[in-house]
């Protein structure tokens, strides 16, 4: 059982890095706790049979950003997985199509990247370019075997983590018209475990900078209140109001003197480090929060970025899934997950398998809910058994003091992300809905589609 004395669950969810990308190269403090990262030993090639490229270590402060994105969409991943179009049969995945799928994608005048910028996939970050996250694995718990619940993009793997199922969908929709041929209908309505908290009396938030992808789950627009901006979160810790459980999403879009701080290519690494930084200095400013918090930082997908590690399989998580064209009956690639809190041991490995829904499964257990939400929550593994019998004195403070200063500010980037064309889609349906909606996520979407610099300047 988890311990009493938890009585606050923070998760920053933030966009597309790899657990190698991030902590390959990470070591923790005791030598018997060994992090399955990378030895430099790891190689993909160039083509079938081609020129191996070794994995590197880069310290390189260019590698913050990453342009144009890696592909991670589900034929990007079976192209990464399998180092072939088509999954093979058994689908036992080799990890060996990165620099393949990287060099495919389309760079300037929408032409193929090539080879020689292929390469740079397999460039991990030396933990000295990323003080934040690195700190953190070393004082904390590392999730090394936490995989993303799809081999595919942003959506079906954030409703993984809310609903523990996409309900059948794989794709991120682009188009406000693709979004509003299915918005309207059934297939965003899952029950989520924001619904499962509320019915035995539990509180919760989603707080948000410029736009929440959860807006997307029809079933909590009438819970519109719930859903607050990102500066009321230091307000609600600094003031003793912080719900039971507090979902933050980052900033997706930049605007002059706010840069977008997800970590999605091509925005820079080094804004959401700022912003793990804030969250992590927020909570360790208010002790008697602190004492009784759980922050777990995670991300959506991988992004395209290389991991070494092979996805196993997958428990088809319901019906929908099972009949749908993919049937969600495989993993994902690895991304980074660390569990940070005074229940916590510190500097950590564990090396249980994960996916996103252990993270609703272990919502369930530690609030007392009565039941799962799906076939695949109720399979995964939960990360309670982490938890400490008694806190620790965690001495770790002032993370963002380890960050230098910001330097001259990234340009914005003219086109938007594929996660970018998402959010405004979303936002233009519910601004001008074809179903009802609650007024104040209308409003908040009016809002958000009517900032001065337009969708392209944020």
């Amino acid at each position: 059982m988890s311990p009493a004395g938890i009585r606050h669950v923070v998760v920053l969810v933030l966009e597309n890095q790899s657990f190698d990308r991030l902590l390959g190269w990470v070591t923790l403090p005791d030598s018997a706790q060994k992090l399955d990262g990378l030895t430099g030993a790891e190689s993909n090639p160039v083509a079938p049979g081609g020129e191996l490229v070794p994995v590197s270590r880069t310290t390189s402060t260019a590698a913050y950003v990453t342009d144009p994105s890696p592909g991670h969409s589900l034929d990007d991943a079976t192209v990464q997985l399998f180092g072939q179009r088509k999954v093979p049969d058994p689908p036992e995945p080799t990890n060996n199509g990165f620099v393949m799928s990287y060099a495919e994608q389309p760079g300037s005048g929408k032409r193929p990247i090539g080879v020689a910028a292929g390469k740079t996939i397999m460039q991990c970050l030396d933990p000295g370019l990323v003080p934040v996250i690195s700190t953190l694995a070393r004082s904390f718990v590392v999730c090394d075997r936490w995989f993303s619940s799809v081999p595919g993009p942003t959506w079906p793997n954030r409703f993984f983590l809310h609903a523990g199922t996409a309900n059948g969908l794989l794709d991120t929709p682009e188009t406000g018209a693709q979004l509003a041929s299915t918005f309207w209908g059934s297939p965003y309505r899952m029950r989520s475990i924001f619904e499962s908290l509320m019915e035995q009396g539990h509180s919760w938030k989603v707080y948000f900078d410029d736009y929440a992808q959860t807006f997307a789950l029809r079933n909590l627009h009438r819970y519109a209140d719930r859903f607050v901006q990102f500066e009321a979160f230091p307000q609600d810790v600094a003031s003793g109001n912080l719900p039971e459980y507090a979902f933050i999403e980052p900033r997706s879009f930049s605007a002059p003197g706010w840069p977008a701080n997800d970590q999605h290519p091509p925005h820079s690494v080094l804004e959401g480090e700022r912003l793990i930084a804030r969250i992590y200095d927020t909570l360790r400013a208010a002790d008697d929060v602190w004492r009784q918090c759980l922050f777990v930082l995670l991300y959506d997908e991988h992004g395209g970025f290389y991991d070494h590690v092979k996805p196993p399989a997958a428990v088809v998580p319901d019906a929908t899934s099972a009949r749908a064209s993919f049937g969600f009956d495989r993993l994902g690639l690895r991304v980074p997950a660390i569990l940070i809190s005074p229940w916590v041991a510190e500097g950590v490995a564990d090396h249980t398998t994960y996916d996103h829904t252990s993270l609703p499964a272990t919502i369930k257990k530690m609030f007392g809910l009565p039941s799962f939400l799906t076939a695949r929550d109720a399979a995964a593994a939960t990360f309670d058994h982490n938890f400490l019998a008694q806190p620790r004195q965690v001495s770790l403070t002032n993370l963002t003091a380890r960050l230098g200063p910001a330097g001259p500010a990234a340009p914005i980037p003219v086109d938007h992300s594929q996660h970018q064309r998402s959010l405004v889609s979303l936002a233009e349906v519910l601004a001008a809905p074809t179903g009802p909606t609650a007024p104040s996520i209308a409003a908040q979407a009016r809002t958000f589609l009517d900032q001065p610099q337009g969708p392209a300047g944020r």
